[in-house]
């Protein structure tokens, strides 16, 4: 447990950082329980900044502030690091926190935020999967043993289910049935990685990553895309398979086809933001595909699991498979390692925490096949534990790197509402080649706008609360090719810089957000850096937006100089035909083993420019069907826009008309 001198300086930083309504008990075991639940590396860090912090936390409340105001733009990397700590923690939980039916919270009437819905089925309205339980010393046996759940865990283990398999599935999270989400943002606790705030090891980007039954599917904002034509092209070549992208389009309509993936039917305020900004441009814009059709007018909680079972997330989907075919499912189980015989997988050893709390070591034999689904961030680790031995392992790790703007309107947006994401842009996704950035939105709950909002003090938060109704976030959903890394210990580190080229492209796609933002009617824009930017619809035009260019490339991406997050993770784990650049073949078998599979966007040999989910379900679906028949239906396209050709000619377009200031009027 964290030490008693540490919680005082803690209620120290969030009595100087935090508004004074906030309920600092609350927040603060909610910070300690975070901490505490951190890695071992991680908790070290946190608690000698707390030991750093002492002695200048006794002092009065307006010092205390203004230290902590120093370190959050310090020239020292280290220092502006521990202020994203404390700050990110403080805002996300003295905004995030209610009581158990979701009221309580002393901020939220002022923003203007409702809370949970009031139409929520009663938690005995849907059936519930059941759940297994090791016991200690015990042993299992299944045909195929699946380790996580996801987009491609759930497609393994259901594509093994239907063609005959008894199949396990090992998972590190808790499962949630609709009847058990509270649409309480404060649950996120529960169910991303890492109580929610899992990072690179700088704290320069912060990653959401699902971590429950379902995965990221359970959690993620329902967007659904397919690989575009070109970038399958792109990953033939890096990765040497060759007709991959023809091999995915059968994948993708079938599950499509259950998903009944389509457009977005309904556009939330937020999102209408892009297509009206978008057309007034003259630039792309099109509804988003979502696997979450008719959902309760788009209820705007997805990030906390689906109330209503409408999103068609795996543990929905495919996991049902699994049991009706006498397989099991084991949650908050951790794969300890992959037991292997020679070149053989053999089977899995489990460590699971039961309903009790009390702690189990099991082993599950496989007959035929382990599957490693833990995702991009995990696969690395349970291989190296396992004994695979490969250098790109824990390479070639992708983000699709997100900054965001914040644009404020005459008319309440309310952000919190409506579908998670239902419009985009292309327009500025072909900066270079196939790189460049997608426009989309970002729904505002409190804590994840306040952990965002750049912090200067009491009247930052002051400010804000009224405006927040008013207000929409639109972000630069960058498609990076230069990648970072994992470790393959159990701190598992992550390292990841944005290169020049990334961050130009990333930034390019910041300018957009203004552009459509303004064209759609936005009275001011900020970004969310430490020295923010805020520019008036007076002031834009084309040299205000010339000089916006000047001022991102100055500030940079030099971590924590503003807040950069990835909701995708790809890589680590690429898919070749060359054992010397890829970690598994081109039927997903680890190089080296004859069954042991990886079936997760760790398999992706780039960055997938889309929001990956669809396509970690084709990509393990295909390598599924490589192992056992699978009803593989014929191609047919999804009902949704064409791509942007390369070069993207609207947004260069919109860019020349931009160049010349008769275009606009002078400030």
């Amino acid at each position: 447990m964290i030490a008693a001198r540490h919680l005082t300086t803690l209620r120290k930083v969030v009595e100087a950082l935090a508004p004074p309504e906030t309920r600092v008990d609350r927040v603060l075991g909610q910070m300690a329980t975070t901490i505490d639940g951190s890695s071992p590396g991680r908790r070290a860090e946190a608690l000698q900044l707390l030991d750093l912090l002492a002695l200048p936390m006794r002092l009065g409340v307006g010092t205390r502030r203004k230290i902590l105001l120093a370190m959050a733009d310090s020239p020292v990397a280290k220092l502006r690091t521990g202020f994203a700590l404390l700050k990110r923690l403080t805002m996300s939980y003295a905004f995030s926190e209610s009581d158990a039916d979701g009221t309580g919270n002393p901020f939220w009437a002022a923003l203007g935020y409702p809370g949970p819905r009031g139409d929520r089925p009663e938690a005995t309205s849907f059936p519930q999967l059941p759940l297994s339980y090791g016991t200690d010393g015990g042993r299992v046996s299944a045909d195929v043993v699946v380790v996580g759940s996801g987009a491609g865990g759930g497609i393994a283990a259901g594509g093994f289910a239907r063609a005959g398999k008894r199949v396990i599935v090992i998972e590190a999270g808790k499962a949630f049935a609709p009847g058990q989400v509270q649409q309480l943002e404060q649950n996120m606790s529960e169910m991303y990685l890492d109580r929610g705030v899992a990072a690179t090891d700088d704290l320069g980007v912060a990653i959401l990553a699902g971590s429950a039954l379902g995965g990221g599917t359970k959690i993620n904002w329902c967007t659904s895309f397919r690989l575009e034509d070109d970038v399958a092209a792109e990953w033939e070549a890096e990765s040497g398979i060759h007709g991959l992208g023809r091999e995915l389009a059968p994948h993708y309509a079938a599950i499509e086809r259950e998903l009944e993936i389509a457009p977005s039917r309904e556009q939330a305020v937020k999102d209408q933001v892009i297509l009206d900004g978008a057309k007034a441009l003259g630039v792309h814009a099109a509804a988003m595909p979502r696997n979450a059709q008719n959902c309760s007018g788009g209820c705007g909680y997805c990030g906390f699991g689906c109330a209503y079972d409408k999103k068609r997330s795996t543990d929905r989907e495919y996991l049902p498979d699994v049991v009706a075919n006498g397989g099991a499912i084991y949650v908050q189980a951790k794969a300890l390692r992959v037991v292997t015989v020679g070149s053989r997988a053999s089977g899995v050893e489990v460590e699971q925490r039961l309903p009790s709390g009390e702690i189990v070591r099991f082993t599950v034999d496989a007959k035929e096949f382990v599957v490693s689904s833990a995702g991009t961030l995990r696969t690395p680790g349970l291989l190296a534990r396992s004994g695979v031995r490969n250098p790109v392992l824990g390479k070639r790790l992708f983000l699709h790197p997100v900054q965001s703007v914040v644009a404020f309107f005459d008319h309440p947006i309310e952000a919190w509402n409506g579908p998670m994401q239902s419009a985009y842009s292309n327009a500025w996704s072909r900066r270079t080649g196939n790189y460049g950035a997608k426009i989309e939105t970002a729904p505002m709950h409190p804590g994840l706008m306040f952990v965002a909002i750049p912090y200067a003090g009491p009247e930052s938060i002051t400010e804000m609360l009224p405006k927040a109704k008013y207000a929409t976030t639109l972000i630069s959903l960058t498609r990076d090719r230069d990648p970072g890394s994992i470790d393959l210990d159990d701190e598992a580190q992550i390292h990841y810089r944005l290169s020049a080229f990334d961050e130009a492209n990333l930034f390019e796609g910041l300018a957009g957000c203004f552009d459509i933002a303004f064209a759609a009617g936005a009275n001011e824009v900020w970004t969310m850096h430490n020295r923010q930017i805020r520019i008036s619809k007076d002031d834009w035009n084309a040299g205000r937006r010339a000089m916006l260019a000047e001022q991102l490339r100055a500030i940079g991406t030099d971590s924590n100089r503003g807040i950069t997050f990835s909701a995708h993770q790809m890589g680590t784990a690429p898919m070749g035909s060359d054992p010397r650049t890829s970690v598994v073949d081109a039927a997903g078998r680890v190089w080296g083993y004859d069954n042991l599979l990886v079936c997760d966007g760790s398999v992706f040999p780039q960055a997938s420019a889309v929001n990956p989910m669809l396509t970690i379900m084709a990509m393990a679906r295909r390598i599924v069907a490589q192992h056992v028949p699978l009803v593989v239906e014929e191609a047919k396209p999804i009902e949704a826009p064409e791509a942007v050709p390369a070069g993207a000619p609207l947004a260069a377009q919109h860019l020349e008309t931009l160049a010349a200031p008769q275009a606009y009027p002078t400030a």
